[in-house]
């Protein structure tokens, strides 16, 4: 019910994504928005002061400027601040599925981990990334890049992880769908950026690529399974409805997740439900 078809294993290979319309059903969708909206209403409360603490710790930490960029640890989870302060909005936050369960159920669901398995080779996995992209209306862009060389530093075992996307949202040119570039990911760890700052290290310089970008516009509930080395970025939402997406990275089970030392295996085949 869940294997990948041969076809969508050659286009993988071959052109480093597959896509699969319309997993999640709208009422399965409403409850991982909730989810969704929860957590991110979760980081603002504790931004500004309010909410329960974390008792894993320290709640907010704060604010670091990289380059034009704002980063906050806040309740366990690094967020990445909007550009423009008077939208009032994450853009980002990783990891996020401790900050609501319905997104560890997300996480289980075989609809999604069990393609990954089997791309990745293995019968079990556990959890390397899970993140929110929270694009709101005017929400920013994102430069083209990859994700192997960014997650070089902390993986265990960077060769077997394999990302995907979930469009929470219709996803369109206008309000900032996922662009890739495919077949970018049989060349590796391509060179980066000069002189853009230090996040400038990121982001992929493409000006001598001779593939062409495709945009994934596709309707929310959809999946695109990714090749870690990938070529992908966005743009900016210029519309005023949500671009919201949940992005996870699978990896052999019993390693750690990325960066934060944890070990998540996958724990049900129950699909998760709104």
């Amino acid at each position: 019910m869940h294997e990948i078809t041969p076809e969508e294993r050659d286009q993988f290979e071959r052109l480093g994504f597959f896509t699969r319309l319309s997993v999640f059903s709208e009422t399965e969708l409403a409850g991982i928005r909730a989810a969704a909206e929860n957590a991110h209403q979760r980081v603002l409360d504790a931004a500004d002061g309010k909410g329960e603490p974390d008792p894993g710790g320290d709640d907010v930490g704060p604010v670091a400027q990289v380059d034009n960029q704002k980063y906050q640890e806040i309740l366990g989870s690094t967020i990445k601040w909007e550009w423009d302060d008077d939208l009032r909005a994450v853009r980002s936050m990783e990891p996020v599925f401790q900050l609501d369960d319905r997104l560890a159920g997300v996480i289980d669901d075989p609809r999604i981990w069990k393609p990954c398995a089997e791309i990745v080779g293995c019968e079990t996995l556990s959890l390397f990334s899970d993140k929110l992209n929270v694009k709101r209306p005017g929400g920013a862009p994102f430069p083209w890049h990859q994700e192997g060389p960014y997650w070089a530093y902390g993986a265990e075992d960077l060769e077997r992880v394999v990302t995907l996307i979930l469009y929470l949202d219709d996803a369109t040119v206008d309000n900032g769908c996922l662009w890739i570039i495919p077949g970018t990911h049989k060349y590796g760890a391509l060179e980066s950026l000069k002189d853009r700052g230090t996040l400038g290290r990121l982001y992929t310089d493409v000006d001598a690529l001779e593939e062409e970008p495709l945009a994934l516009d596709l309707p929310a509930g959809s999946v695109g399974f990714f090749h870690r080395d990938i070529v992908h970025g966005s743009q900016t939402n210029r519309t005023d409805q949500n671009r919201r997406a949940y992005l996870l990275a699978y990896q052999p089970s019993g390693l750690s997740q990325w960066r934060n030392g944890q070990k998540r295996d996958i724990r049900s085949e129950s699909p998760a439900r709104g």
